[in-house]
C-alpha cells in the first residue's frame, strides 16, 4: 500500500513537474526570442560576465539546506525555523559581501557598467534565502503543482518587466530587472503558498545532521558550478562580451531542457527514492523510470537542436545570430551527458552519501577544468569542443564512482543509457541535418524536421519492446 501511495505520488509529481517546467520553458523561449530581438549581444555578454562570478553565492546562500530538508525523513518546526534564520542570514551576508566585490569585478574585466549590474544582483542572494525554506516546505509536502506555479508566475512577469523595459530603455537594465522581478515575485508566492510560518530562532534545537549533508551537498555544488562557469569568466576576459554574447545564448538554448525539464525531476526522484532507499526492488523500478525519462527527453530535444541547429537559430534569434548555431551544436553533446549525470546525482542523495559525492567532485571536476583550458585556445569553439569532452569522461567517472559509494551496480544504467541515446539521439540527430541540408528556407526546414524526429519517436516507443515495458512500467505504477 506504501509503495502505491508513493507511486502514485511520484507520478503525480512528476506529470505536475513536467506541466509546470513546460510552461518554464515557453516562458524561457520567449524572452530568448523576443529579448535577443530587442539587445545586443553584448547586452547579455555584460550580465553573463557578473553572474558566473556572483552566482557562485547563490549556492553558498543555499548552502545544501533545501534539499538537507527534503531529503530528511522528519523534520521538526524548531529545525524548520532554524533553518529559515540560517539561509536569511547567509543571504543577506552575501548581499553585503557581493555588493563591495562590484567594483573588483568590474576592473578585472575592464567593464564599469558591471558596477551597477553587480549592485542591482547582489540584491538576489537576500531575496531568495529569505524564500529558500518556503520553497522547501512546499517540496516536502510534495505539492509539486503548487511548486511549479510558484516558480512559474514570477517568470512570466519578469519576461514582461524586461520587454517594457528593453523596448522603452534598452540595454542590459533589462535582464537586470527581470532578475530581480523574478526573485521577489518568488518570494512573496512562496511565503503565500508554503501554508507554513517560521518561528523564532530555537537555541536547544540542533541542525548539525542538516548542516553537515548541507555543507557536502553545497561544496558538490560549488565544485560544479565553478566547472560550469569557468568558459564565461575566461571568455569574458579573452573575447570580449559580443562573442561572450553568443556562447552565451548558445549555453543558454543548451542549459534549458536541463533546468526547465529534466533537473526539476529530482525534486521528485529524490523524496521518493530516500523513502525507498531500503527497498530494493522498489528503488531499482524508480530508478529505471526515471533514467528512461530523463536520459530519452534529453537524447531527442538536443538531437533536433544538434540536427537542426541554423533554421532553429535564425528562427529563434534571428539571422544576426548565426555565429551561435555551430557553438550549440558543440554544447548540444554536453547536454546529453549532464542529464544521464542526474541519475548517480540521485543516487548520491537519496542514499545519504552528500560527502562522498563530494569528495568525488573534489577529484573528477578538474577533467571538465582542464577540457575548457585546452579549448581555450581555439575561441568560442574550442571552449565549446573542450566543455563537451569533460562532461562526456565525467559522467562516465561518476557512474562508475557511484556504483563503489552507493552499492548500487551501475553498468546495467550505463549501458541503458548509452542504448537510450543512440537509438533515439543519434537517428534524430540524422533527420534534422538532412533535412537542413535539403530545405533552404528555415521555418519550412524546422517544421518538417521536428515533425519526422517526433514521428521517428513514436514508432521507435511503439515497436521497442524495451521501451513498450517502459511505458507500461509508468501506467502500472499510475493505478497503483
Amino acid at each position: 500500500m506504501a509503495e502505491r501511495t508513493l507511486g502514485r505520488a511520484a507520478l503525480g509529481g512528476a506529470g505536475a513537474t513536467a506541466l509546470w517546467q513546460l510552461i518554464r520553458l515557453v516562458l524561457l523561449g520567449l524572452s530568448i526570442v523576443l529579448l535577443a530581438r530587442l539587445l545586443d549581444p553584448s547586452d547579455y555578454g555584460l550580465v553573463a560576465m557578473a553572474t558566473a562570478i556572483i552566482g557562485v553565492g547563490e549556492l553558498l546562500r543555499d548552502m545544501g539546506l533545501s534539499m538537507a530538508s527534503v531529503q530528511a525523513r522528519t523534520v521538526s518546526a524548531e529545525e524548520k525555523s532554524n533553518l529559515f534564520w540560517i539561509n536569511s542570514l547567509i543571504g543577506a551576508v552575501l548581499t553585503v559581501v557581493v555588493y563591495a566585490l562590484a567594483g573588483p569585478i568590474a576592473d578585472l574585466y575592464g567593464r564599469p557598467e558591471l558596477v551597477d549590474i553587480t549592485h542591482a544582483l547582489a540584491f538576489t542572494f537576500l531575496i531568495n534565502g529569505v524564500a529558500t525554506q518556503f520553497k522547501a516546505q512546499i517540496n516536502r509536502d510534495l505539492r509539486f503543482m503548487t511548486l511549479g506555479f510558484a516558480e512559474a508566475a514570477p517568470q512570466a512577469l519578469g519576461l514582461a518587466v524586461a520587454i517594457v523595459w528593453a523596448i522603452n530603455v534598452g540595454g542590459y537594465g533589462a535582464l537586470v530587472a527581470q532578475a530581480l522581478v523574478v526573485a521577489g515575485g518568488g518570494l512573496l508566492l512562496d511565503v503565500a503558498l508554503a501554508r507554513w510560518m517560521p518561528g523564532w530562532v530555537s537555541r536547544k534545537t540542533s541542525i548539525r545532521r542538516f548542516l553537515g549533508f548541507g555543507g557536502a551537498l553545497a561544496g558538490t555544488q560549488t565544485l560544479a558550478y565553478v566547472s560550469k562557469n569557468l568558459d564565461t569568466v575566461l571568455l569574458g576576459l579573452a573575447v570580449g562580451s559580443t562573442q561572450l554574447g553568443w556562447y552565451n545564448r548558445g549555453y543558454q538554448i543548451v542549459v534549458l531542457p536541463l533546468t526547465q525539464l529534466t533537473a526539476p525531476m529530482s525534486r521528485v526522484a529524490v523524496p521518493v527514492l530516500s523513502r525507498v532507499q531500503d527497498q530494493t526492488a522498489s528503488f531499482d523500478r524508480f530508478l529505471r523510470a526515471g533514467q528512461f525519462f530523463s536520459v530519452g527527453l534529453a537524447s531527442v530535444l538536443y538531437g533536433v537542436a544538434i540536427g537542426l541547429a541554423y533554421p532553429l537559430v535564425e528562427i529563434v534569434l534571428g539571422p544576426s545570430w548565426m555565429p551561435v548555431a555551430p557553438i550549440l551544436q558543440v554544447l548540444a553533446v554536453s547536454g546529453v551527458f549532464r542529464a544521464m549525470g542526474q541519475i548517480p546525482y540521485w543516487l548520491f542523495l537519496s542514499k545519504g552519501h552528500a560527502g562522498k559525492q563530494f569528495r568525488f567532485y573534489l577529484v573528477a571536476q578538474p577533467i571538465i577544468v582542464v577540457g575548457i583550458v585546452a579549448g581555450l585556445p581555439f575561441g568560442v569553439l574550442g571552449v565549446a569542443t573542450g566543455v563537451s569532452v569533460g562532461y562526456g569522461l565525467f559522467w562516465i567517472a561518476q557512474m562508475l564512482w557511484a556504483a563503489r559509494a552507493t552499492e548500487t551496480p551501475t553498468g546495467g544504467l550505463i549501458l541503458s543509457a548509452l542504448a537510450i541515446v543512440g537509438v533515439f539521439g543519434v537517428p534524430v540527430v540524422l533527420i534534422g541535418t538532412l533535412v537542413s541540408a535539403l530545405i533552404p528556407d528555415a521555418l519550412l526546414a524546422a517544421g518538417a524536421g521536428v515533425a519526422g524526429c517526433l514521428l521517428f519517436v513514436a514508432i521507435a516507443l511503439a515497436v521497442i519492446p524495451p521501451y513498450r515495458r517502459q511505458l507500461r512500467d509508468a501506467r502500472g505504477l499510475m493505478r497503483k
